[in-house]
């Protein structure tokens, strides 16, 4: 087992998870992000963005930042506002958002 501990305000994560109505416009929305994303990315230095689709409910997805800096969190709000949420809000996703710090990693070997 492994376990690395985060120095304070070091690492932050944004999760966003969508549902929508239909697997469709899930997989639409995520051809958005990665059409939108590569063209931005570089506004938040040093980030990294995952999506994750469920294998239960193909209609939710998640985006998950890690950010290393706390005021990346209000840069990545204002292009998100710009770029990605007129087109989520078309398609009327239930949605959900949590900032977070991150504090550790334990891993298996």
């Amino acid at each position: 087992m492994e376990w690395e501990e985060y120095a304070s305000k070091k690492r932050f994560r944004r999760v966003i998870t969508n549902t929508f109505s239909s697997n469709e416009d899930c997989e639409m929305f995520i051809m958005v992000l990665r059409q939108q994303w590569p063209k931005h990315i570089n506004k938040l230095p040093d980030s990294e963005l995952e999506i994750t689709r469920s294998i239960e409910s193909p209609n939710i997805m998640s985006a998950i930042w890690t950010l290393k800096d706390y005021k990346h969190f209000d840069i990545l709000e204002k292009i998100g506002n710009e770029i990605i949420y007129p087109y989520r809000n078309k398609l009327s996703p239930k949605s959900n958002s949590i900032k977070t710090e991150s504090l550790c990693k334990i891993a298996g070997s």
